[in-house]
């Protein structure tokens, strides 16, 4: 609960961010750290079920991200010009989905990330509509990127994720494999380009609530290499 309640005073209140900025005693392992992170908490959350939305549906929402970090990290203190609120680094973003013929959705999220944006898109699938008992099944699969002068970051997830629907609320489930790109310029006395990328895999829980017509709020944790915690609220059909 302390986290989902920092999530939505962050949504609330975003905090200034800075950017990043390369202390000298990063190091090239740190920068494969800061790689996890970012896939971890920029990746393209799920924050929906399984089922199909139809080619009249559609849905739009806000989203704050965070991800549980220590403020000792050193990936953290020597490069990321943002602060944390009770253990949480923040990302933003606004996610819209369409429905599509053939059981298809599409999507794309825009967001800002230690005051830095990024972009995504995403397509799903729904694999099987779920009935009475059995649940709702879905793959999907999206792109993550966010480029700065010293960072240039790409991060890329294939989920396969089931829900179960009921009066009000559908909670879902997932498991997917990511993979993340990094490049950064950085070094002291002579500072490089230096890249570092990796393979993850990813496990995520979550619950979308409808307490009115066309109206949702969805809160899902996300777990790969970090753990990350998002809160929506949104409109959709």
């Amino acid at each position: 609960m302390k986290r989902l309640l920092a999530l939505l005073f962050l949504f609330a209140s975003r905090v200034l961010a800075g950017g990043f900025s390369f202390d000298p005693q990063f190091t090239p392992q740190q920068l494969s750290d800061l790689g996890e992170a970012m896939a971890e908490l920029l990746a393209f959350p799920n924050l929906t079920t399984a089922a199909p939305s139809g080619v009249a549906g559609f849905e739009v929402m806000g989203v704050a991200g965070g991800l549980s970090v220590s403020s000792r990290e050193r990936w953290y203190r020597y490069a990321v010009d943002e602060k944390t609120t009770l253990g949480l680094l923040p990302a933003y973003r606004v996610v819209a989905r369409k429905g599509l013929p053939w059981n298809l959705d599409v999507g794309a999220q825009y967001g800002q990330f230690a005051g830095e944006p990024f972009w995504g898109g995403e397509l799903r699938w729904s694999l099987f509509e779920g009935g009475v008992i059995l649940p709702a099944l879905g793959l999907s699969g999206s792109w993550t990127w966010l480029s700065h002068p010293q960072v240039d970051f790409r991060v890329g997830e294939l989920k396969l994720v089931a829900s179960k629907g009921f009066v009000l609320l559908a909670p879902y489930a997932g498991v997917g494999v990511r993979h993340q790109k990094i490049e950064a310029f950085f070094g002291d006395p002579a500072p490089r380009w230096h890249r570092a990328q990796g393979d993850r895999t990813v496990v995520l829980a979550g619950v979308v609530i409808h307490p009115l017509p066309l109206l949702r709020v969805v809160a899902e944790a996300r777990r790969g290499a970090f753990t990350s915690y998002f809160v929506a609220l949104g409109v959709g059909l």
